[in-house]
């Protein structure tokens, strides 16, 4: 394919244009994966029953029962929850669970959300001797022993190609877990552009939740950031330019590895740190507890949607940076050049 194609340009420049069902500037929406293990042996959960215990589809129906939670079989060929006031559950390709929030108004109310479905999957895991991690790996489990649980075209192919690169895809694929948070486009969506891509080494750092690995440390602050990285560098990483931000996201959409034919499914196999999907999504941050989210949503909104602070907060961080995220994934806050604008945005935040 040549470069800049009029059809995948046209797809991009989409990306970029506010969603159908356009929400008021502030809005907010979150998705949080966690990772189910066995309380004692920390072994990996499967979806349904087995010998070992109750699947986590048995602890997630237990949970909906009372809450009004309906059970669908989702596009992937696995059970899934739709909850009323729009919220869903599903599940990733390793057997974790995603909780998938509808748009908010605002940080606190997104937040509430969160945290009353994560107490209500966790009170019923516990009868079942059931931990629901909020890591950003698994940190007790080798790849070999968690299998890859669906089996849909989508992720047997991605599964393929990044075979054919290393062992990252794989692990990021069944063993990561993270909290994405999504924003809207606001008034001047390049200028919000080019802040969460200078951002987000920041909120790697922040926010890393992520450093043990079958039972050892890893010598990361995120290992889930380093796989990220690492799985193939066509597909993730800050492709960003502040020139022609459309030309830049469509050249780096065609220098991607194709794992599907589709112009439109190839773009949602892009991962960059910040996504443009008609919003803008956060992939920054490790799953971590409902305190830590709701200080992360904080942070973004007040970051995000007060100009003053976006405008201080981006002449603070400067351009997007992409040798930072390294330093982020192993370093988190402990290396003081990123320490150091954390601090002031902390203060910024607070104010």
């Amino acid at each position: 394919m040549s470069h800049n194609s009029p059809s995948m340009r046209a797809l991009v420049e989409a990306l970029f244009q506010p969603s159908h069902s356009r929400n008021p500037d502030g809005s907010m929406g979150a998705e949080l994966e966690l990772i189910p293990v066995r309380d004692h042996s920390h072994r990996r959960v499967m979806i349904e029953r087995n010998n070992e215990g109750p699947g986590s589809a048995d602890i997630i129906r237990d949970a909906g029962a009372a809450r009004g939670w309906r059970e669908e079989i989702d596009a992937y060929g696995a059970p899934s929850w739709v909850m009323p006031d729009g919220g869903h559950v599903f599940y990733e390709p390793g057997g974790q669970i995603e909780i998938s929030s509808p748009v908010f108004p605002s940080a606190a109310a997104l937040e509430k959300f969160l945290r009353d479905v994560v107490h209500a999957i966790r009170g019923s895991a516990h009868a079942a001797d059931v931990v629901f991690l909020t890591s950003g790996v698994d940190p007790y489990n080798s790849l070999e022993t968690v299998p890859l649980v669906l089996h849909a075209p989508r992720y047997e192919a991605m599964t393929r190609y990044f075979d054919s690169i290393g062992a990252s895809g794989a692990r990021m694929m069944r063993q990561t877990a993270s909290l994405q948070v999504s924003v809207e486009l606001g008034a001047r969506p390049f200028e919000r552009w080019k802040l969460l891509n200078s951002l987000a080494p920041y909120l790697v750092a922040a926010y890393a939740n992520s450093p043990n690995y079958e039972g050892s440390q890893t010598g990361y602050a995120s290992y889930r950031a380093q796989l990220w990285q690492t799985l193939d560098r066509t597909r993730t990483g800050l492709p960003f330019d502040a020139h022609d931000p459309v030309s830049a996201y469509t050249r780096f959409a065609e220098g991607a590895g194709r794992i599907l034919d589709d112009e439109a499914a190839h773009l949602t196999t892009l991962f960059p740190e910040i996504r443009p999907r008609g919003y803008f999504e956060i992939r920054s941050m490790d799953a971590m507890e409902p305190d830590r989210v709701g200080e992360a949503l904080q942070f973004i909104s007040r970051l995000v949607h007060d100009d003053d602070a976006a405008a201080e907060a981006q002449e603070l961080v400067g351009d997007p940076n992409t040798s930072l995220l390294p330093r982020a994934a192993e370093f988190g806050r402990s290396d003081p050049t990123i320490d150091a604008p954390l601090k002031v945005l902390d203060i910024l935040v607070a104010d």
